[in-house]
């Protein structure tokens, strides 16, 4: 059973949750016209705005829900309406547009599963892990977690034996992005510069810790281990380069597997090896042509993997 429902879906018991997020939402209907959408900031928080060519419009505002007080639900549209009316960005998207239905609200917050696997079943998407909205990064997580699922499942099924490495190799994915895409947004609240003291902005620019999004690499923190990665459909075990910035590891580039050959380029020289002889080690241990050797090996000195 593939759980794919969301926010939503049932069972979730939180590992870790980010500052929590409240989102009163509007739909309204105007003219037709030019489709578009616009963020802006507040004080308390901040919104978004859409408008497709048909006229429909969307409009959200992403509060605090432990330093704001929404009004009761049927007050909600009074509050909406003076809230987008109030800011400049808003008008566009509110001009000659009337209220579809009632407000809404929901919830936003950053939501990391405990159990994302078992042995017959697997979360993906949102009920897996949800991010917070406003680094753009929730589709990106939603796909990646959905891409690796079927080499999960078909191990779950196929290769019982390999179940543990099918259900570890889903469970680390997902709490490395979670953690990643919460720096990502950490980030993003940062560059508001109004308000920084403001409940709302203070606590999601500390949001989850201040370790930089990416880690310094260095050759001597670059080594091998096993991990385990999607090979033909199925979650295998195999040698990878694990670094600082890429804990789960890095099986393959540009379809060659690299911890053998970051291995074969150590023995050689060590991480200072120079241009020439590096490429001449790849094209005779690993038979590659001139040109493909000479774009791995500067990939590899772009990642601070050799010197």
């Amino acid at each position: 059973m593939v759980e794919a429902r969301g926010r939503a879906a049932p069972g979730v018991v939180r590992r870790g949750c980010g500052c929590g997020n409240g989102v009163p939402a509007a739909v309204l209907a105007g003219p037709a016209g030019e489709a578009g959408s616009a963020v802006t900031g507040v004080e308390d928080g901040w919104m978004w705005m859409a408008a497709l060519a048909d006229g429909r419009r969307y409009l959200q505002l992403t509060i605090d829900v432990a330093s704001a007080s929404l009004p009761p639900k049927r007050a909600l549209g009074d509050y909406c309406s003076a809230r987008f009316r109030a800011v400049e960005a808003a008008t566009p998207f509110l001009r000659d547009a009337e209220p579809v239905g009632e407000p809404y609200a929901r919830t936003s917050t950053a939501v990391l599963n405990e159990v994302v696997a078992g042995d017959d079943w697997i979360r993906v998407g949102d009920a897996a892990m949800a991010v917070d909205p406003l680094s753009g990064n929730g589709i990106f997580q939603a796909l990646s977690s959905a891409l690796q699922a079927p080499a999960v499942v078909a191990t779950l099924r196929h290769d019982p034996h390999r179940a543990a490495l099918a259900r570890q190799f889903h469970s680390r994915r997902i709490e490395h992005l979670f953690h990643r895409f919460a720096r990502i947004g950490r980030d993003f609240y940062a560059q508001e510069l109004r308000w920084p003291q403001a409940p709302f902005w203070a606590a999601r620019r500390g949001w989850p810790d201040a370790q930089p999004l990416h880690a310094t690499v260095m050759p001597e923190t670059v080594r091998v281990a096993r991990g385990p990665v999607v090979c033909e459909g199925r979650i295998v075990e195999a040698d990878v380069v694990v670094t600082p910035d890429q804990p789960l590891g890095v099986w393959q580039v540009d379809g060659l597997a690299v911890a053998p050959i970051l291995a074969a380029l150590r023995a050689e020289e060590g991480s200072a090896l120079d241009k020439v002889r590096g490429e001449a080690v790849l094209c005779a241990r690993f038979g590659l042509e001139l040109a493909r050797a000479a774009g791995l090996l500067a990939w590899m000195r772009a990642q601070n993997w050799l010197i």
